[in-house]
């Protein structure tokens, strides 16, 4: 795991984490935006580092070394954790974690992608085929779809795909994604909690109903006409809508049962 520092080291703090077969770059559009005011810690995730020496494992392996550096390194406190796709498992782990404090937490995209019986089916198709779109920096028409994404919104992100990502951590990170939600969450009423997501992306209902029972105060954010990841493409309006939760607004709720 690598975690790199940027901007004001007095101002209020932000971790960002990445969606899958990203790794830290991913945001490197929309840091310059927030490290005049903040101070930013972005991830890369075991794995996905670009150092070819580490091994995705698990959503909850990566929360504890999370939590570790945390602990040593901000004081167990962190203003705000925004976990995109991929991130979104490690984050929601991270805010059970008893010796940690996050303040406000933004989920981006956390589709609900159990299968049930196809599970297993799944996990002997498709890492195979997203690792051959992490080396190849390509992705086949079926995917956009599936992300309710277009050619052109993808090339930024396939850009930004780093070097030595194994088959197995690709395993991994669809193991982490198709069983999330089995996991029995405490319940943590008194949690700032959003829930953002676009309006093309699938799989986003039973991943809202499943999260409000873990954060019954759970804020819902649809944002119109995106597809799975696409936010982070506008850089401008993330980081308005980042400082504007993290201060206290960005509170409306969409309709309950918005979700795809």
């Amino acid at each position: 795991m690598d975690i790199k520092r940027f901007g004001n080291r007095q101002g209020k703090t932000i971790m960002l984490l990445h969606g899958n077969l990203m790794c830290w770059r991913q945001f490197e559009d929309l840091i310059p935006l927030l490290e005049k005011k903040f101070c930013v810690y972005a991830v890369s995730f075991d794995g996905f580092d670009g150092t070819g020496e580490t091994t995705y494992t698990t959503a909850q392996a990566q929360a504890d070394k999370l939590a570790e550096y945390i602990e040593k390194e901000l004081d167990g406190r962190l203003d705000l954790l925004y976990a995109e796709s991929l991130g979104c498992g490690p984050a929601i782990f991270l805010k059970a974690s008893p010796n940690i404090q996050i303040g406000r937490m933004i989920l981006s995209g956390p589709e609900y992608l159990d299968f049930g019986v196809l599970n297993r089916l799944i996990l002997k198709v498709m890492p195979q085929k997203q690792y051959r779109t992490a080396h190849e920096k390509y992705m086949p028409a079926w995917a956009l779809r599936f992300m309710g994404q277009t050619e052109q919104g993808m090339q930024t992100m396939l850009r930004r795909i780093p070097d030595h990502i194994s088959l197995e951590s690709v395993r991994a990170t669809w193991e982490a994604g198709l069983y999330l939600y089995r996991t029995d969450f405490p319940v943590q009423p008194d949690a700032k909690v959003a829930c953002w997501y676009g309006e093309k992306e699938g799989h986003m209902k039973k991943a809202i109903q499943r999260l409000r029972k873990a954060y019954p105060g759970l804020i819902v954010r649809c944002f119109p006409g995106f597809g799975h990841g696409e936010i982070i493409n506008h850089p401008a309006l993330l980081a308005s809508e980042l400082e504007r939760f993290l201060t206290g607004g960005g509170t409306e709720r969409c309709a309950e049962e918005s979700g795809k």
